[in-house]
């Protein structure tokens, strides 16, 4: 079974998986906030609400290197695919915010299964070039795909239906991912020969250290800034919820762009280049939401925050570059236990900035963003990437 894409059975399954899975975050994420405040809550409680999902992620992830070792890695995708599901339903079934809290907990609760497929992605490639291939693939392009559809959808049912209705299709869509996701042939524990693989021994390795702070520093600023945007297009603007969803389209074709522009030119390959790229795009966003005052502004805004994703996913063909073969299980649980607290924290603080000053959010991402863009130059200078020198194994991780 093979894509024109080039991807073997079991990478074609998780693509296809993986559009799903982003078709259903699509489908209401863009819409999310606007959820949230539908309910009653005040800017600070939405970012309250979304911050907990980051908390309950940060949680559910402190335990995931030591499952990897004991469950089988099908078993971890699919079963948190399904509690996905079920934590999305709930939130569609809410009728006041503070009723979202368990469906938010329960999702944060699937994030377990991002280690053991990013695990069973590296595993399933034969070559560090197959493995970067396969990430970009399955984390860039599939979900740009399904984002380019289903935040259009989400906007046209949030008109013209409601927006409680994206949280029933979005766990729909969640449970198929799972369905998929059980095909897939990554199904045995990983197992570890010579000493114990851990957290801190995987932290000891310098350049892995260097490149999970810059991912931390990218999502919490970058995630700050954003988080909010669609209720400052509608506060201030007056964008109707339809339009929001078009815009929500808009990043996905951004993101593919950018994936595209990243893959296929020289220059931006090396993976902190072209999250640099990335970062600057969103930083454009930033920008145009300030400065804007039509539509038109607003569109190629969402086209440029298309690189908030591509930034995201690229950190782990980075650490897929500076990682050793026997710590990538235990460095992938890292990746997204410190993307779970970025996501924890800018919420917050997009929140508590949002209730004195709607613009404010963006404007201090925006002034952030210089100075990790030369972080990020200046590791990737440092840095002497070291490309694994045999093929990635089940045997060789923890």
């Amino acid at each position: 079974m093979k894509l024109s894409l080039g991807l073997g059975r079991d990478h074609t399954r998780i693509f296809v998986g993986m559009l799903f899975n982003e078709g259903s975050l699509g489908i209401y994420q863009t819409l999310w906030p606007l959820y949230i405040a539908s309910l009653g809550a005040a800017p600070e409680q939405i970012g309250l609400v979304i911050g907990l999902l980051g908390a309950a992620r940060l949680v559910a992830l402190l335990p995931s290197g030591m499952l990897g070792d004991r469950v089988p890695a099908r078993t971890l995708i699919v079963g948190g695919r399904l509690a996905v599901a079920v934590g999305t339903l709930l939130l569609g079934l809410a009728q006041a915010w503070w009723q979202l809290i368990p469906g938010v907990i329960i999702i944060g609760v699937g994030t377990i299964t991002f280690p053991a497929l990013s695990n069973a992605v590296a595993e399933l490639a034969h070559d560090s070039h197959e493995r970067t291939r396969a990430f970009t693939l399955i984390y860039t392009i599939g979900p740009s795909a399904a984002w380019f559809v289903t935040p259009t959808i989400g906007g046209l049912i949030a008109e013209h239906v409601s927006l409680r209705a994206l949280l029933f299709v979005a766990s729909g869509l969640a449970a198929i991912c799972a369905a998929i996701f059980a095909t897939i042939a990554a199904g045995a524990a990983t197992t570890q020969e010579g000493p114990p693989v851990t957290y801190r021994s995987t932290l000891a390795e310098r350049p892995v250290r260097q490149v999970l702070l810059l991912q931390f520093v990218t999502l919490f600023v970058l995630t700050m800034g954003v988080t909010l945007a669609p209720n400052f297009l509608q506060d201030v603007h007056a964008i109707s919820r339809e339009r929001i969803g078009w815009l929500g389209s808009c990043a996905a074709v951004g993101s593919a762009l950018l994936g595209l522009t990243i893959s296929r030119v020289a220059r931006f390959r090396r993976p902190l280049t072209g999250i640099a790229l990335a970062t600057t795009a969103v930083g454009g966003t930033l920008l145009l939401l300030l400065v804007g005052h039509s539509f038109a502004w607003f569109v190629f805004a969402y086209l440029l925050r298309g690189g908030y994703m591509v930034a995201w996913s690229t950190y782990y063909a980075a650490l897929g570059e500076v990682t050793p073969n026997r710590y990538l299980a235990r460095v992938y649980a890292l990746a997204e236990l410190l993307a779970a607290a970025g996501l924890m924290l800018a919420p917050f603080a997009a929140g508590w900035l949002y209730e004195r000053e709607p613009r404010a959010p963006l404007l201090v991402a925006l002034l952030a963003i210089p100075v990790l863009l030369l972080a990020i130059v200046a590791v990737g200078r440092r840095l002497r990437v070291a490309q694994p020198a045999e093929p990635t194994l089940a045997g060789e991780q923890a």
